[in-house]
This record gives C-alpha cells, structure tokens and sequence, in this order.
C-alpha cells in the first residue's frame, strides 16, 4: 500500500545549482516514503526554511553563496538540530569539508548527484534515498548527544606496556556505517594501547573521503592510524582504515588485499567481506565490534567469529544514531557484550585482559 502523505518523511533540499536542486529532488519525489516539501538556494534561506518547514532531514551542498554549508550545518544544529545528509563533490578538498562536515554533526555524506549517466544515476540514487530514510529514523536526542560530545585532544607519548600478550596478539575489526565516523571519532581515542592490539576499522564512506578521516583520527590517539593498502600487515598499537569504495581482505598469512568485488550488502568495504577474510589467519584471536549503522553488513561476520572462539562486542541501542548493524549481530546471537558508545572501549579491554589470563592459564597448566 502506498505511503499517505502524513506517512511520508519531509525533506528539505539545499542546493545553490538549480540542476543539483532538480536531480536531488526528483531522486527523492520517487521513493513513494519521501517528499520534497521545499528548496533553498543558499544557507540563509535554509536556516528560514527549517523553522517554518520543520523538516525530518536536510539535504545539504557545501558549497554555496552568502553562508555555505559548513556554516550552516554549525548554525542548524545549535538553533535547530535535525538530520542532515551531506551532499559532496568527489575532490580532496571535498572529501575534507566532508569529515568537518561529520564532526559538526552531520548524519552522513554522499557525492552530489551529478546525473552524468544513467546507471551512475541508477546507484546514486538508491543511495541517496537508503542515506535521507536512515537519516530520517535517526533518534533526535542521540543526535543531540553526539553534538555535544567532543573527542579528548591527546598528546601522543610512548605506548604502554601495562599489558603482554606475545606474538600471538588481538586483532580488533570494527564495522560502522550510518553515524559511524562521529562514533569513532569518540571510540578511537579510548582504544587501548596497552595490550599490543592490532584494529581494522570498515566504515562505510563515499570512495576518497577514508584518507582524510584516517588523518583526522591519527592526530586523536597515542596509536598509529593510516589508510589501508595493498601487501600491509596488521601490527600491534597500529589502526588499518579500509580504504573507500575497496574491499579490504586478507590472506591465510594476514597480509593485506585492496579488492574491486563487487559491493555486498549495496557497500564497499563490506565489513562482513573484511571479517570473513580474517577469520583463517587470526581465529579466535579476533574481537569484533559493531556500531551504528544502517543494514545489517557485520552480522554474519560476527557469527564466524564466535564460531572461530573470538569476542563480539555491539553498541547498544541508546547511543547508535541508527541501531541497524548492531540489532542484526544481536538478533542471530553472536553478541558477548553490548555496551554504549562511551564504554565500549573499556568492554574491549575487558575482553583483552580476560582472553590474556585465559591464555596465561593454558601455557601454566
């Protein structure tokens, strides 16, 4: 049955081009679950429009006159707060305003559609709508929450060596999507780098835009954090990014892949790609940990690892700003611990401690 109106989410488009407005538009006029109910050429009249409009989501452009998207986003979410999708052009400088974009509290980021071709506009369209209708079932206070949570700045020292647990050490894969780059931002900070721990971060991310938010979490933690390539190996206290539009995958001696397969569950990197891969050379070594997102990518990766003797961690519902990922790992039963945000790297190093006593406990018998 089709969606009534009062059924529908409201979106509000902000575009300064009157064909990215037009493309926009009518990718979102035809999801029979949405609807365009108005239009802005620049911040200004956004800002105006939301408190009319009262709009379930925004879509944004970055780059426009009189006060541009950045600023806008800053505004919105001080005066008020709502969901918004990010629209980017694919360049450097983009992919940049796009992770400050992120920071300030933007949902999700996607290229602007640019309608170049039929089967681009096909795929940019199915995204665009999956982004404004996950964006659209986004919890306000998490939202809010999110806002204004700010990530402890670090001075970076010598990393501990509190804890040892041999050559044979952890290796951390954790899977986000949909409010995930704001939740690593929090997360990476509290990892851990007392137990020598590799982590594999897969966070779902428009191609070009996993190298900037590398950076941008290297200069928050004591660990090294890079983007992923081709022939790497993991190594304790170091962070592997999988690369944007890649799958990152690994071999049965756990060196690196870059792969072009093709996308699973509509993403690449597929977190569920990354873990399947990793389960010959690391087994019950490895920890898995789902946060927010929409979908379900990480669930069946989670089985392989508990059925490896691995940990699974997910993030609870309270603090995800879309609790899809992590309800999928919860609901085939493959989750030890499910923990928020703010504590979920306390649970890993909870599980590091125990498997290391474990493993203590075997070499003494």
């Amino acid at each position: 049955m089709a969606a009534s109106n009062t059924d529908k989410k409201r979106i509000l488009v902000v575009d300064d081009s009157i064909f990215a407005r037009k493309i926009t538009t009518d990718i979102i006029q035809s999801s029979p679950r949405l609807e365009v109910v108005g239009c802005a050429v620049n911040g200004i009249e956004a800002l105006s429009l939301v408190e009319k409009l009262k709009p379930d989501v925004v879509t944004l452009d970055i780059e426009m006159p009189k006060l541009n998207g950045l600023e806008t986003l800053e505004r919105l979410m001080k005066e008020h707060p709502t969901p918004v999708v990010m629209l980017s052009s694919l360049t450097t400088k983009g992919a940049q305003e796009s992770i400050q974009a992120l920071k300030l509290g933007a949902v999700d980021v996607m290229a602007k559609p640019h309608g170049s071709h039929s089967m681009g506009l096909t795929i940019q369209r199915d995204e665009l709508i999956a982004k404004v209708l996950a964006a659209a079932d986004v919890k306000l206070a998490s939202l809010q929450s999110m806002i204004r949570s700010t990530p402890r700045q670090i001075e970076r020292s010598k990393p501990s060596v509190a804890l040892r647990v041999g050559s044979k050490f952890p290796v951390v894969i954790i899977a986000s999507s949909t409010g995930g780059p704001r939740a690593l931002r929090m997360l990476v900070p509290e990892l851990t780098d007392a137990a020598g721990v590799a982590y594999v971060l897969v966070q779902h991310l428009p191609a070009g835009f996993s190298g900037p938010l590398a950076r941008d979490l290297d200069n928050l933690t004591n660990l090294s954090v890079r983007e992923a390539s081709e022939g790497d190996s993991v190594r304790p206290n170091e962070v592997l990014f999988a690369p944007a539009g890649f799958h990152t995958v690994f071999d049965k001696t756990g060196t690196v892949h870059i792969t072009s397969d093709p996308p699973v569950w509509g993403v690449r990197p597929s977190a569920d790609v990354t873990i399947t891969s990793a389960i010959q050379p690391f087994g019950r070594r490895l920890i898995g940990v789902i946060l927010t997102g929409m979908g379900r990518d990480g669930a069946s990766g989670t089985r392989l690892i508990k059925e490896a003797g691995g940990n699974v961690i997910a993030e609870h519902e309270s603090s995800c700003v879309v609790y899809g990922m992590p309800r999928a790992a919860v609901e085939i039963g493959s989750v030890d611990i499910v923990a928020p945000l703010q504590h979920i790297g306390e649970a890993i190093h909870g599980v590091i401690c125990k498997a290391a006593q474990s493993d203590a406990s075997r070499s003494a018998a």
